[in-house]
């Protein structure tokens, strides 16, 4: 694989990054990148630091301001191998961002009256249909209701193929669900215009739709009702990429276990196939922005309000989200006008994850897109919140935290583990003034404390408070939304996973009989082991042979033993362990092309 696992080449983010025009502003980004909760008086992350902490090899930003591409910059190696750098007309794959782009294709159809809001989706339909059933017969599927993710249609995602797949499922075989296309059919499964239900394969419908009564390619319809009068030039929906795009666009990295170290192929275009730079996506979110406030768009102004208008919630909390018409709606919940609202998307494909998120109102907006799938995420989500505080955006940031200073016996007295759950323990160190909370071994949180026996996360909005036993010693935490407490564990008292870390094997699976998992926890818990970078594999067997005893006949069991048998190399138990699986299920096809793999061989 072409990830550089240790980024030991520190060159790799000491070099120069790669920038149109120099900006006073970027420098500012670059320091202020921050937790999902501001601290008053918190120096700002450094970018290049952070790509460093989360393992990122690539980047590119564009930031809008006053309906203009305020800056572009690049920052990394496109690939890590041939030590080709990011630049700012590197292409990256765009994942779900995809959707929206997409979304302003069918809506320049329905403003052209060749596609209809709100008629039947089969009425356009050609090469395909929806299949009836008793869903569709009540009400039927219409294109609103698969841009908005309400049209009760399955297949949430698609993941794509590798390169040397030949030939490609087409968008027909894979709405039909034939074999090979590694997806079921798309159908109606849960009622159309009800609530909000992520739909990958909603989109496909809406592709096949816009390519029946356009009777043109997707990439070519796209290219010329799209990219071509926006000067999107380094865009398309084009999969695999022509060897004119394939050029300029990254590599792919990922630490998941089952990426095969290389960009992968979608010819799912609508939901997942666009490739394109952050400066052409900024052009599209910089369009539509100007079309809401009246000037001359792709669009009309009442499409563009249309396609900005929540169609759906999606959830609740410190932010309000909501779906639109191929976009996503993000507010604080306090908020009440338009300039507080944000509309964008996100995107993840293998190896790659962008963002891409606009001010419904007052030009602002950064498209940021990564060639990493993992802390990318995060990463990208602390440059937005940088250039939100740099360029002043509107109701987006919570408010900062203000920092109580404690005595030390204080800030002492609440270092220790907390147990929120049978096998969770949230544990605190000190770090100067500030706590530190992780999570069973996972990423360090900042905890600030706000006051007397009170701290406050810096990864969501809410605090926490300590509880003192009668002799005035510390001895529980209860977050504020929690109704019971979550006791302090003594010393030498460890949960499960706390022992497994710690490589107590037989004690951690002691632990986990104890706790009485069903066969599916235990099965998933030996999956995470046997597919994680590194693997765990005598934490694995240890789960599988607790699993063995407990669910003696389970297919899946013994399908579990077959995979960490083929990740120690025996192949002979890896076939032996499948055809058991498949004696106690028969019909699992998974499980008969991995059988079918290991004998073939």
């Amino acid at each position: 694989m072409r990830f550089l696992l240790f980024f030991s080449l520190l060159g790799l983010f000491t070099g120069p990054a790669r920038s149109q025009r120099p900006n006073p502003r970027i420098a500012e980004v670059e320091n202020s990148l921050m937790p999902y909760v501001p601290v008053q008086g918190l120096p700002g992350y450094n970018l290049l630091d952070r790509m460093k902490y989360h393992r990122v090899p690539g980047l590119s930003i564009a930031v809008i301001r006053d309906y203009k591409i305020d800056w572009a910059k690049a920052y990394g190696l496109a690939d890590t191998t041939k030590r080709i750098p990011v630049t700012t007309e590197t292409m990256f794959s765009a994942g779900s961002i995809s959707k929206l782009v997409a979304a302003v294709a069918a809506l320049k159809l329905a403003e052209e009256g060749k596609l209809d809001l709100d008629k039947p989706i089969n009425e356009s339909l050609k090469s395909w249909k929806l299949a009836e059933n008793d869903f569709t017969r009540t009400t039927p599927v219409t294109l609103r209701m698969l841009l908005s993710h309400r049209g009760g249609t399955s297949q949430s995602a698609y993941f794509g193929f590798t390169p040397d797949r030949n030939p490609l499922p087409s968008v027909v075989d894979i709405l039909s669900g034939k074999p090979g296309t590694e997806s079921r059919p798309v159908v109606v499964n849960s009622e159309p215009n009800g609530e909000f239900r992520y739909s990958g394969g909603g989109y496909l419908v809406a592709q096949q739709a816009m390519v029946d009564v356009t009777g043109q390619d997707f990439v070519a319809f796209t290219d010329q009702a799209i990219f071509q009068p926006l000067g999107m030039t380094s865009t398309t929906f084009a999969q695999p990429l022509p060897e004119r795009f394939a050029r300029q666009a990254s590599w792919a990295y990922s630490s998941n276990a089952w990426f095969k170290g290389m960009p992968y192929v979608y010819p799912q275009q609508a939901p997942a196939g666009l490739y394109a730079t952050p400066s052409d996506l900024a052009r599209l979110l910089i369009d539509l922005q100007n079309s809401y406030r009246g000037k001359k768009g792709l669009l009309s102004a009442a499409t563009v309000r249309a396609m900005v208008t929540p169609q759906a919630r999606v959830s609740d909390g410190f932010y309000r989200e909501g779906i639109g018409l191929g976009t996503f709606l993000l507010q604080q919940t306090k908020n009440a006008e338009d300039r507080g609202v944000y509309f964008g998307h996100n995107g993840v494909n293998a190896g790659f994850l962008a963002d891409a998120w606009g001010s419904v109102t007052g030009g602002n907006g950064v498209v940021i897109m990564l060639n990493d799938d993992g802390g990318a995420s995060e990463l990208s989500k602390e440059i937005r919140r940088a250039v939100a505080k740099v360029y002043g955006w509107t109701d987006f940031l919570p408010k900062p935290l203000v920092t109580r200073a404690l005595p030390d016996s204080l800030l002492d007295a609440y270092v220790g583990r907390y147990q929120r759950g049978a096998d969770e323990v949230l544990t605190f160190r000190r770090e100067g003034q500030w706590l530190i909370e992780n999570v069973n071994g996972g990423a360090d949180i900042l905890c600030v404390p706000v006051g007397r026996d009170t701290i406050a996360f810096t990864d969501y909005t809410a605090q926490s408070f300590f509880s003192r036993g009668k002799a005035g010693k510390v001895d529980s935490l209860r977050i504020e939304w929690q109704s019971k407490p979550m006791p302090r564990l003594p010393e030498g008292e460890y949960l499960p996973n706390e022992l497994l870390r710690m490589g107590r094997l037989a004690e951690a699976v002691e632990g986990y009989r104890r706790l009485n998992l069903n066969e599916s926890q235990l099965t998933y818990m030996a999956y995470e082991f046997i597919n994680r970078r590194p693997a765990n594999l005598p934490a694995a067997e240890g789960i599988l042979g607790l699993a063995r005893q407990q669910f003696p006949v389970s297919s899946m069991v013994y399908a579990r033993y077959g995979e960490l048998y083929v990740k120690r190399g025996r192949k002979e138990e890896a076939i032996e362990a499948y055809q058991t699986a498949l004696k106690y299920n028969p019909s699992d096809e998974e499980i008969k092309g991995k059988l079918a793999g290991l004998v073939g061989r």
